[in-house]
């Protein structure tokens, strides 16, 4: 029996769609803990009179953090296995959380902010890795995909605890239920998620035979007596280089520069959009709810990507995408005056956004293999984060600057553009390489 076919083929049973759905979970976990900062922002910065260039290095941090978590800690799952980093970075985000709630300044929060970022960045990752190993190929890019539904929801869920509480039990409360949800999540975790069965099956390690044959009986998958022997592309020691190694090169290029742009645009929608709109006039209530509609399409978005890729290439659909969210981008912006109109224009921009963003899991987990998997990923998602803290931090200090806050929505419109241009280019690129190796085989023929 060819055990790695058999899991990639064998249909899907509702225990892996089960594992499919914890990971989504894990998703709901990073969406919450992102979206918390956004929706206290307008309270912390009263509190403590901060200007705007200060909020904006507060939201930042946890982005830093998550960028830090996805380079260093989420690579580390290629050697320990992703269950473990999961485990930890839920243990730490968690406990981080409680902590925000009891601060008393704004370097407290802001090093909390960054602590938690790191956990965050780490089970971000290897979420998807594992919704992506869990999964048989036809689905492979519906499940990771529907990942950002989690982030959505996680945002959503945010939204309304902030939404009710801030006028009551004030900000802290909104860390605090933030902190013993994700706990909860832990607990949940650790008595259901197994390990990755195709990262068991490569790494071979001593004693996991019995463990994989747990998790193939609930695959519904027959049970192996050995090790099967396993050709991988990488040799050596997995590192950040492995990425630029052959034909993964450009591939590499094209991801980063499409996650930088698709990040830095939802993060600026999504952490400045209620300080913003109140800012050009809308009341307090009305941005945030504006921000939660926004959440709210994003739900719908990573849906519709998911089942957009079992039937086109996502290439295709993702450079799509992001066109349609630039050019709703600058239609919001042209309806903002509207609070009627731009809560409809809102809707499709959290639609095609955070589809965009679901897009890029999907194609960044197809573009790499199981053994460097976690690396790739993590590089891909520490760019997009990297854009996350440039575009949040770069907005506080363009509006310190004089900027008119409706401004930034049109720079978040070219960031769009510029990562469906590096789909595109990554496309064409991978179509030239498949062709030359077509002529070089040819070419070696007697």
């Amino acid at each position: 029996m060819d055990i790695f076919n058999e899991l990639k083929t064998r249909p899907m049973n509702s225990y892996r769609w089960l594992l499919v759905g914890l990971c989504i979970l894990l998703n709901i976990v990073d969406g919450y803990d992102v979206q918390v900062m956004s929706f206290t922002a307008a309270s912390v910065s009263k509190e403590w009179a901060l200007a705007g260039s200060s909020l904006g290095i507060l939201i930042s941090l946890g982005l830093i953090g998550m960028a830090v978590g996805s380079l260093f800690i989420a690579p580390i799952a290629d050697k320990v296995g992703r269950r473990s980093i999961i485990l930890s970075c839920l243990l730490l985000s968690g406990i981080t959380m409680l902590f925000s709630s009891q601060v008393s300044s704004y370097a407290q929060l802001g090093s909390l902010r960054f602590i938690t970022g790191l956990g965050i960045g780490g089970l971000l990752t290897n979420g998807a890795v594992m919704a992506n190993e869990f999964s048989t190929t036809k689905w492979k890019n519906l499940s990771v995909a529907l990942l950002s539904t989690g982030y959505a929801l996680g945002a959503v869920l945010g939204g309304m605890i902030a939404f009710r509480l801030i006028g009551t039990t004030g900000w802290r409360s909104v860390f605090m239920y933030g902190g013993f949800f994700t706990l909860a999540v832990l607990a949940l975790v650790y008595f259901i998620l197994p390990e990755s069965v195709e990262y068991q099956l490569i790494k071979r390690k001593p004693n996991t035979l019995e463990k994989i044959n747990r998790t193939l009986a609930k695959f519904n998958i027959g049970t192996i007596q050995e090790f099967p022997a396993y050709q991988g592309i990488i040799t050596g020691k997995v590192s950040i280089k492995s990425l630029f190694k052959g034909d993964l090169k450009a591939r590499t290029i094209f991801v980063w520069i499409a996650f930088f742009s698709v990040m830095a645009g939802q993060y600026f929608i999504l952490t400045w959009t209620p300080k913003l709109l109140s800012m050009a006039g809308m009341s307090a209530e009305q941005g945030v709810s504006l921000g939660i509609i926004l959440n709210f399409g994003g739900i719908f978005g990573a849906i519709l990507m998911a089942f957009l890729t079992v039937r086109y290439r996502i290439h295709f659909v993702l450079s799509t995408f992001f066109t349609i969210t630039a050019v709703c981008i600058a239609i919001f912006v042209l309806n903002s005056g509207n609070y009627l109109h731009a809560m409809w224009i809102a809707v499709l921009v959290g639609i095609f956004n955070n589809g965009c963003v679901a897009g890029m899991y999907a194609l960044t987990n197809s573009t790499y293999e199981t053994e460097i998997r976690a690396t790739g990923v993590g590089s891909a998602i520490t760019m997009g984060r990297l854009g996350g803290i440039l575009s949040p931090l770069g907005a506080g200090y363009l509006l310190d600057a004089g900027i008119q806050p409706l401004h930034l929505y049109n720079i978040d419109a070219v960031l769009f553009a510029v990562g469906g241009v590096a789909v595109v280019l990554m496309y064409f690129a991978i179509k030239k390489q498949k062709s030359e190796k077509v002529l070089s085989e040819l070419n070696s023929l007697p």
